[in-house]
């Protein structure tokens, strides 16, 4: 059992053991613990500021849904907050439902500060034939899903009678498989080059970043919790955020390949910049800004986070590893399908290539 302390400042609790800092509210004869994921004071006070913020915000727009008043706006932050709420749902879950709310009402401005009342199915249809130009066809469905959520809590309320989104006479819209196009090595090691002499704060590890996320196929949340205590035996275990977990809801371990040898032998050899940061491997937890920046500069098109994973699998495809192999490598837990669908035809191109080089 953890030893709690209090602290100076209201709220905030820290775990006397692990050092890591809590916010801890009463709300409806309940207590409420939250992981404000620091060890920093400085950092859980900003943390419990904001916390605080949301939640005061939280209860204004729990009373106007009570009353009969709430616009679409504050239904969708009431859904957001009981969403949250439930134990079975991931954090990667609920940051997805987060971003499918925000795109909804970036689309439709005005549907915010509109009465659900007010709101009709033509204007839904109107918005859904914008919407669904704008996004993919997975994003549009789950865009769909989430208007569709958001009115059924208002219907729930008493607020309406029924929801205006009528799922069935908008459709749905088949998903696109993305296409993949990724850089070459040669324009990859420009990148990096780039990424590190960016001039951006932090360049040298935002450029440990991105060759990390290249070298093991890790998912950015997963690589950012990865610690030096996982680095062992020539393999990495990958657990995922300590709370939260893996995707899969799996630890698994990966190979290091001679790049990221090479890689950890750069990052342990040079000082620490974060006193936080000191057990883990990689010092900042995102570089989407210098590593965009650099692709434009190269002349390579835009690459996320989540492509340098795919990046790494098409390596290893055009290595000559099989796709099972591949496949627990990346934390699939379907035996390849997935993995097969996504980079089956790179296989292919892999394989009659090699066998232009076969001669009798």
């Amino acid at each position: 059992m953890p030893t709690w302390k209090m602290t100076n400042t209201q709220y905030l609790i820290r775990d006397a053991e692990s050092g890591r800092f809590y916010a801890r509210f009463q709300r409806d004869n309940k207590q409420i613990w939250k992981s404000l994921k620091t060890k920093v004071l400085r950092v859980a006070q900003a943390r419990l500021a904001d916390e605080l913020k949301m939640r005061r915000g939280a209860v204004k727009t729990v009373e106007a849904v009570e009353n009969g008043k709430a616009t679409v706006g504050q239904i969708a932050t009431a859904y957001l907050e009981n969403e949250a709420r439930r134990v079975d749902i991931k954090q990667a879950t609920l940051k997805y439902r987060k971003r499918m709310v925000r795109s909804i009402f970036s689309t439709w401005a005005e549907l915010s500060a509109m009465p659900p009342k007010q709101v009709s199915a033509a204007m839904v249809k109107d918005w859904a034939s914008r919407y669904s130009g704008e996004y993919s066809g997975t994003q549009f469905n789950n865009g769909i899903d989430t208007l569709h959520s958001i009115f059924e809590s208002a219907v729930k309320s008493g607020m309406i009678v029924r929801s205006p989104v009528n799922r069935e006479e908008i459709g749905k819209r088949k998903p696109c498989q993305k296409k993949l196009e990724l850089p070459n090595r040669e324009q990859f090691e420009q990148i990096v080059k780039e990424v590190r002499s960016s001039g951006f704060p932090f360049a040298s590890i935002s450029g440990d970043l991105v060759e990390f996320l290249a070298y093991s196929g890790c998912r950015i949340d997963e690589a950012t919790n990865v610690k030096w205590s996982d680095v062992q035996d020539g393999r990495i275990w990958i657990h995922g955020d300590e709370e939260t977990g893996t995707k899969g809801n799996e630890s698994r371990r990966i190979p290091v390949i001679p790049p990221m040898v090479d890689l950890l032998k750069r990052i342990k050899s040079r000082p620490q910049y974060r006193r936080e940061r000191t057990e883990y491997v990689l010092q900042i937890q995102e570089c989407l800004e210098s590593l965009e920046t650099a692709c434009a500069r190269v002349g390579a098109k835009r690459l996320t986070h989540h492509d340098l994973r795919h990046l790494f699998a098409t390596r290893v495809i055009e290595s000559g590893v099989d796709i099972p192999t591949l496949s627990r490598w990346l934390g699939h837990k379907d035996g390849g399908a997935l993995a097969m669908k996504t980079y089956g035809h790179l296989r292919d191109e892999h394989s009659v290539e090699m066998a232009r080089k076969v001669t009798f």
